[in-house]
């Protein structure tokens, strides 16, 4: 689940007339089940979207904040540092012992005072494009500003006793799957469960199918030919592409509209025998030596993957690997 669907979730419950209890994780330790972005939504009921991380520490906070909106509770946005160790002088016991730190941001969100920020954030996250808008939260409460913010991504800012959590409507981890085909269905499912911002494109209208084929929060594109691909890229330096089309010829087509596009990351799926040949051809376009080395190929962890899915998990891995080497 990315962000997005996160407060979209947040917003129709608002709607709804619901009081709500959201708590981010905006820091953490190594060790901590709960990290940075994670977040989980509660309601009076304790029904529960999202995770902070599980265990004693979630049980607790669930039942804190059901208990708390039932009784109608109001309380400003308050930061929680938590320790997960059992051993003498832990000032802020979290009730897990696995070893690390997590420091959580707590929200009570009332309908008629939150939803219009929330709704207007989520105005934001869904155009994706433009001037990008920051969710910004602190002791006074909740409000959306604008500026340029793009890849900023979750932070929290310090000034002394104060703070400022800022959260941007661009999502940093960004996704382009070139080829709709199964293997980019089953890519695009896993990156959108693990939080990317994922977007499809292909020049046959029949792979990127129906809305049932495919996770909501995937965009599909048709392109006329892949020469306009790199016009329709919003963000193009947070953008990691993985190129994996039904013919070489589309891979090198695709290859070569990118090659120059400044791209965070550019990969193409194949076998060593394929991307030799690709790499042959982009030469023989006039593809700079340098931009032809920076593509990433084959793509994927080697782990002897041969169904769709199996070669999603091995892309996946892969980029999770390099998203986190280049923190």
């Amino acid at each position: 689940m990315n962000n997005a669907a996160f407060w979209r979730a947040v917003l129709q419950r608002l709607d709804a007339g619901s009081p709500l209890f959201v708590a981010l994780v905006v820091a953490n330790t190594r060790g901590s089940p709960g990290t940075f972005g994670a977040r989980i939504l509660i309601d009076a009921d304790g029904n529960t979207l999202g995770t902070i991380g599980g265990g004693i520490m979630e049980a607790n906070l669930i039942r804190a904040a059901r208990d708390g909106l039932r009784a109608g509770k109001v309380a400003p946005p308050s930061l929680e540092r938590l320790e997960h160790r059992n051993k003498p002088g832990t000032a802020h016991p979290s009730g897990l012992i696995c070893a690390g730190e997590q420091t959580n941001l707590h929200c009570w969100l009332k309908p008629d005072r939150d939803a219009t920020t929330i709704r207007a954030f989520c105005a934001a996250l869904a155009a994706d494009n433009g001037m990008p808008a920051t969710l910004q939260i602190d002791a006074d409460g909740l409000r959306v500003v604008t500026g340029d913010d793009a890849g900023a991504g979750m932070r929290v800012l310090h000034e002394g006793a104060r703070w400022c959590y800022r959260e941007s409507s661009v999502n940093p981890a960004r996704l382009v799957i070139v080829g709709g085909g199964h293997c980019g269905k089953a890519l695009a499912r896993l990156a959108a469960d693990v939080g990317y911002h994922v977007e499809v494109f292909d020049t046959r209208a029949d792979a990127l199918g129906s809305d049932a084929e495919w996770p909501t929060d995937v965009r599909r594109h048709r392109l006329a030919d892949y020469v306009d691909l790199p016009a329709r890229l919003c963000w193009p330096a947070l953008t990691t592409v993985a190129v994996m089309t039904a013919a070489i010829t589309q891979d090198i087509a695709a290859l070569a509209a990118l090659a120059d596009v400044g791209l965070r990351w550019l990969g193409v799926m194949g076998s060593a025998a394929k991307i030799h040949e690709i790499r042959a051809q982009l030469a023989a376009r006039g593809i700079a030596q340098a931009r032809i080395d920076a593509i990433h190929g084959p793509i994927g962890l080697p782990m002897k993957s041969d169904t769709p899915p199996e070669i999603a998990v091995s892309i996946m891995a892969q980029l999770l690997a390099n998203r986190r080497a280049m923190r």
